[in-house]
């Protein structure tokens, strides 16, 4: 096949040893699930002419559990590496659909559970919350279902202090489920997570925990639209915290005000301007309380992502121009500061603003802006990637986006 040939055997043989690496496997297990041997393996990794035949490539998509574009088409190979895919999703959602996840009482006779360590829980929680604030939410993906099992493992098994901590670590692995599972549009997945979260948050007794575990429950209500719930649920929570602010430390005061945060933007997604503002306005209270922008227990919480939600909540209410108007208030250095998360929904929040108001060209340089940021934050959220196919379509006949939109729209998907 020449030197073209030559190189689409390196592609696949590329994508063969990255969805092994993914999907957990060792070159044993791989040759054994294809019934090959080691030594075939070998030469598949060293880009082997046997990478030219279609049954062969069929095969081992298989047994990787991925399309069989993903070994052959190299924009469908690189969209689905940016983002966690069916397989991972469909992982996450077992781990928390068995009857096991809720009770010891369901777990199948003979199950061998992994032996608790709460060390490596805490930091594999931690891992997995570093890796949302980078938007990087492929390896989420891969991590999730493992965190869940090892997590539920660990309070089934251990007692007193050492479970206290377990529950803990899992409140937040449910919390994170929920957050990862909202980016990724998957409104159901979200709302399991977030009531599996405020359920184990309530165990530990931790106010902190039980404020973040709420919002998240709002969050998930409002994306099955529930909004009018989830509005309520905030207002409870909130009242139910308040006596407790004399004494709050950072950490409290953080998830206390990330709720009325969490409440403007449902407020917003029902219409309601005068509550947006007021619920905002609390937040601001709260946050020069904290003394400035913080990322106590991953709320981000601070004047900065106060302004954020002010640019958001009119982007839901359709504000287009004053979505930029709102933008700039924020102070780009303390922008700047904060994780690539918050900063890329920014930018995804500013360039739907700027399509509101018909202003195409700042769209585009937004989204391709948020795109350089933080790829996942535009491949793999379902509301930005919406944005995008918008923009695309807003060309009127016989105008084409410019050819960076088009290049990004087909990445993710989007006919042009």
């Amino acid at each position: 096949m020449g030197e073209d040939g030559a190189d689409q055997r390196r592609r696949a043989a590329e994508a063969v040893m990255y969805w092994m690496r993914r999907r957990g496997l060792t070159r044993q297990v791989f040759a054994d699930r294809l019934g090959k041997s080691l030594s075939w393996v070998d030469k598949i990794k060293a880009g082997d002419r046997q990478l030219d035949r279609l049954s062969v490539l069929r095969e081992i998509a298989y047994v990787l559990e991925v399309p069989l574009e993903v070994l052959i088409d190299p924009d469908v190979a690189k969209r689905q590496r940016q983002c966690p895919d069916e397989h991972e999703i469909a992982a996450v959602r077992d781990a928390l659909r068995r009857y096991d996840a809720v009770t010891n009482v369901f777990r199948p006779s003979g199950d061998v559970l992994p032996e608790p360590d709460l060390a490596r829980l805490e930091r594999a929680v931690h891992y997995g919350w570093f890796a949302f604030q980078g938007a990087n939410y492929a390896a989420i993906g891969g991590l999730l279902p493992h965190l869940i099992r090892d997590a539920q493992a660990a309070v089934w098994q251990l007692d007193g202090d050492d479970q206290r901590a377990a529950r803990r670590w899992l409140a937040w692995t449910y919390q994170l489920t929920d957050e990862t599972a909202l980016k990724l549009g998957d409104a159901q997945l979200a709302w399991i997570a977030a009531d599996r979260g405020i359920q184990v948050a309530e165990q530990t007794g931790d106010r902190t925990l039980i404020a973040s575990a709420a919002r998240r429950v709002a969050h998930a209500l409002f994306a099955i639209h529930q909004g009018h719930d989830a509005l309520q649920l905030i207002h409870n929570a909130i009242g139910r915290l308040e006596p407790s602010l004399a004494t709050a430390d950072a950490g409290l005061l953080s998830a206390y005000g990330a709720l009325f945060l969490k409440g403007s933007i449902a407020a917003a997604r029902l219409g309601l301007a005068v509550e947006v503002r007021d619920l905002q306005a609390e937040a601001m209270t709260v946050a020069a309380r904290l003394g400035g922008d913080a990322n106590h227990d991953w709320s981000c919480f601070g004047p900065t992502n106060v302004l954020i939600h002010r640019a958001s909540a009119l982007a839901d209410m359709q504000g287009g121009g004053l979505v930029a108007e709102a933008a700039a208030d924020i102070n780009p250095a303390d922008l700047n500061a904060l994780p690539r998360e918050r900063r890329a929904t920014h930018l995804g929040d500013l360039a739907r603003g700027y399509l509101q108001a018909g202003r195409r060209d700042e769209a585009a340089a937004t989204l391709l802006q948020a795109d350089q940021l933080a790829p996942g934050e535009v491949r793999c959220r379902r509301q930005t990637k919406d944005t995008l196919g918008q923009l695309v379509l807003s060309y009127p006949r016989g105008h084409k986006p410019p050819a960076a939109i088009t290049t990004l729209a087909k990445t993710v998907g989007i006919t042009v």
